[in-house]
């Protein structure tokens, strides 16, 4: 009777243990499953893209860059874009600011004028170019050959250089937990002298002048190392050829 009670008990405690066994292999394989989908669908763990710089703009899925690539070949710029270091890709939205800066520019003067992408491609391909050049870098600006404050940099178009920076984010706080700060890359075209950051983060021009305030670009991807170069896509919100409104 005693030997049947202990056989029992210790069939209990086999399916017990099973049961927590087979439990934690199930939640092992989970988050296995998470993390390889997260390395495959996010491109975490691999920056490289084998292919050109211009056939990955090309091939973007949500076809950000089409306007971009129409005046890229407009101005016969592919191998520019492809002999670049490094190209700060401006997308579609960049182009359209800059259309509507234009838009209004031309209705200032009279109100039934329209200034469309069929107006900017009238410009003689040397402008094009001017203003797509000025993205392009011969140096390969990597992450890890970027600091803060940054250096100054010739760009592919004569005459204009511009200011790159790996800018470290003061304070980032995420559910009250200080968490490692992020570090963001920043194309800049200095106007007058370069101006003044504060420690509190207040930014004014040497001359006090607001007129004469830097243009920062954000961008919002970072980093990927194509077989011609390294490619930064910039904010959406920046306006192509560093276009600012009249005033």
């Amino acid at each position: 009777m005693v030997e049947r009670k202990n056989l029992t008990k210790h069939l209990k405690n086999m399916k017990k243990n099973l049961y927590i066994l087979l439990n934690m292999g199930i939640v092992l394989l989970f988050f296995s499953a998470c993390k390889k989908d997260a390395v495959i669908d996010g491109r975490l763990s691999d920056p490289n893209i084998n292919m050109t710089t211009y056939d990955y703009i090309k091939s973007n899925p949500r076809n950000l860059f089409d306007t971009t690539l129409i005046i890229i070949d407009r101005a016969e710029m592919k191998d520019v874009i492809n002999a670049s270091g490094t190209f700060f890709v401006p997308n579609d939205y960049t182009i359209g600011n800059y259309i509507t800066l234009k838009q209004t520019e031309v209705r200032r003067k009279d109100a039934r004028l329209n200034f469309t992408l069929d107006s900017l491609l009238k410009y003689s391909p040397q402008m094009l170019r001017d203003s797509m050049g000025m993205y392009c870098f011969k140096e390969k600006l990597t992450r890890d050959e970027l600091s803060d404050p940054g250096a100054l940099y010739q760009t592919n178009t004569s005459n204009i250089d511009l200011w790159v920076s790996l800018v470290e984010v003061s304070q980032y706080i995420v559910d009250g937990v200080i968490t490692t700060k992020p570090k963001y890359i920043y194309l800049t075209k200095i106007i007058g002298a370069k101006d003044i950051v504060e420690s509190s983060g207040v930014t004014y021009d040497p001359t006090k002048d607001a007129k004469q305030l830097d243009i920062k670009v954000l961008c919002q991807t970072t980093g990927l190392i194509t077989t011609t170069g390294v490619v930064h896509v910039l904010s959406n919100s920046h306006n192509w050829s560093f276009k600012q409104p009249l005033n």
